[in-house]
């Protein structure tokens, strides 16, 4: 192997370690969004629960209120 063989494979080992480098940060900026949307998927899903919780409670309101408008048309009616 002739020096000028062994400085094109250094100098490829070089580039492929500056590839492979690039490549490392690039996966830490994608596992950071990736963390983001993970974050941001459970606030949906918190926000889904309440929401459903609150549609619930908002059941039982309606509920409440049938009975006691019944209740009033059963008053005036006597």
């Amino acid at each position: 192997m002739s020096s000028d063989d062994v400085l094109t494979n250094q100098q490829t080992i070089i580039a492929n370690q500056r590839t492979i480098i690039e490549n490392q940060e690039q996966i830490k900026d994608n596992q950071a969004k990736l963390d983001e949307a993970l974050s941001n998927q459970a606030a949906i899903i918190s926000n889904q629960q309440t929401i459903l919780s609150n549609q619930e409670k908002l059941d039982t309101v309606i509920a409440n209120q049938e009975r006691i408008l019944a209740k009033q048309e059963q008053i005036l009616g006597k």
